[in-house]
């Protein structure tokens, strides 16, 4: 295929209509500037405000899109210290030790591992002395959790959230 040949990507996720061409570059410009007009995005893809504006509606109905939100710059507003903390959980506990880690404020991951892992959190705090606090009066005070080891995170290369 030479460079000049355009490939179209059709996607299917579990019985949904397809994203065509289009609806992928809505998606593309909302994940760089979810504020950005519809009017906007319509120059941008050649087609109306009105064709944007139904498929965008179209896509939260269906779920390709779940929500409209911001990204929120941690060390500007003091969180300047992130760790990861893994967690060995009573197995007969998962969905409550699930739940109360995600309505932490300071946690802003929750993973649940495959195997013996447990899960992995990553928590943004203002300072290295803010983790021992937020362990001993909020993870550790979470029934059937055992914390297995916490890292700090020295340099973040990349991030989902930028």
């Amino acid at each position: 295929m030479n460079s000049n040949t355009k490939k179209t990507v059709y996607l299917f996720l579990n019985g949904k209509s397809k994203l065509d061409p289009i609806d992928i570059k809505i998606i593309e410009l909302l994940k760089k500037d979810g504020r950005m007009a519809y009017r906007q995005i319509a120059e941008v893809v050649g087609k109306t405000e009105a064709t944007i504006r139904r498929r965008v509606k179209k896509m939260l109905e269906e779920g390709y899109i779940k929500k409209f939100t911001i990204v929120v710059d941690k060390e500007a507003m003091g969180y300047t210290t992130k760790a990861t903390i893994k967690i060995k959980p009573d197995l007969t506990k998962i969905r409550e030790i699930s739940n109360e880690l995600a309505e932490i404020d300071q946690v802003t991951d929750v993973w649940r591992l495959s195997g013996e892992c447990g899960f992995l959190i990553r928590v943004e705090i203002e300072s290295i002395g803010d983790l021992d606090p937020l362990i001993e009066n909020e993870i550790a005070l979470i029934e059937g959790i055992t914390i297995s080891e916490t890292c700090f995170v020295t340099k973040e290369i990349k991030s989902s959230s930028d």
